[in-house]
């Protein structure tokens, strides 16, 4: 059964239900068994149950997601739930081993770097373009949720930058070779690129996007005609704040880490082509 998902940002991941409604949660929380070493797993986070609670500053439900991706902290091995045991190829293994087992045990307890090791072997495999769209996507949210009230956390903030524009990236790419075919998904998608692109620090590259969406408002539907009207307003002023929780958030205003320690972790290269496909 496909995510339940409220409108904003999200009303495109509706539009990709063939890489995002593997995230399920099961049914139970019986321990998974890593396909590479056969190590046992457990959900991070949750006890496998889906909260139906949804919050009015148009989230995912939070009990839910940080529980969609888990990874063996023996090897590092990481994957959707559902999709988890399901046998890999040996390259995959190899490269597993080779590029992800130095971080295996921090990806098995903290769900952020099950994520991220998942982002990366699904990278290495190729796989297809609405997958890795859907994916990365909600690891944006899954990002958005960690921000402290009343405060702003900088490393954090550049994370969810750089995962913006890769999804950026991701959707120009999708209109161009997989668009939507109905003109309303067409517009949302095009609404998602102009607002995540204000949201990056350009405001007047979304605006047109903006724009766009909010002359065929009507055709878009109410929500996402009414949200990209109010962000052309924004970005035609050069805003590239958000209102999240208790704060406001600027891509602009986040300074360069002072520590290089600090910068966002370049993904494991992945030499050759992939072979588990």
């Amino acid at each position: 059964m496909p995510l339940r998902l409220v409108p904003t940002f999200l009303v495109a991941l509706t539009l990709l239900t063939a890489s995002v409604a593997q995230a399920q949660t099961p049914a139970s929380a019986r321990p998974l068994v890593c396909p590479i070493d056969g190590a046992e797993v457990r959900e991070t986070g949750t006890d496998g149950r889906a909260s139906p609670r949804m919050y009015s500053d148009l989230e995912v439900p939070t009990e839910a997601y940080p529980n969609y991706v888990v990874a063996c902290s023996k090897c590092g091995y990481a994957a959707w739930t559902q999709d988890f045991e399901r046998p890999v190829s040996g390259e995959l293994s190899a490269w597993v081993k080779q590029y992800l087992a130095a971080t295996a045990r921090r990806a098995g307890s903290e769900p952020l770097y099950a994520w991220k090791h998942m982002l990366q072997i699904l990278d290495h495999r190729q796989v297809s373009l609405r997958e890795r769209l859907g994916a990365t996507l909600f690891y944006t949210y899954v990002l958005k949720r960690r921000r402290p009230n009343g405060g702003q956390d900088h490393a954090l903030e550049r994370e969810i930058l750089t995962g913006r524009k890769q999804v950026v990236g991701y959707l120009t790419q999708s209109l161009r070779d997989e668009p939507p075919k109905s003109a309303r998904a067409r517009l949302e998608w095009r609404y998602l690129v102009g607002e995540l692109t204000r949201l990056t620090g350009e405001p007047a590259k979304g605006l047109p996007m903006l724009q766009e969406v909010c002359k065929s408002r009507e055709e878009a539907g109410y929500t996402v005609g009414k949200l990209a009207c109010e962000m052309a307003d924004r970005a035609a002023k050069g805003d590239c704040w958000e209102n999240y929780r208790d704060g406001m958030f600027d891509a602009t205003a986040i300074p360069k880490p002072a520590d290089p320690a600090e910068a966002p972790a370049a993904a494991a290269p992945a030499p050759g082509p992939a072979a588990d496909k």
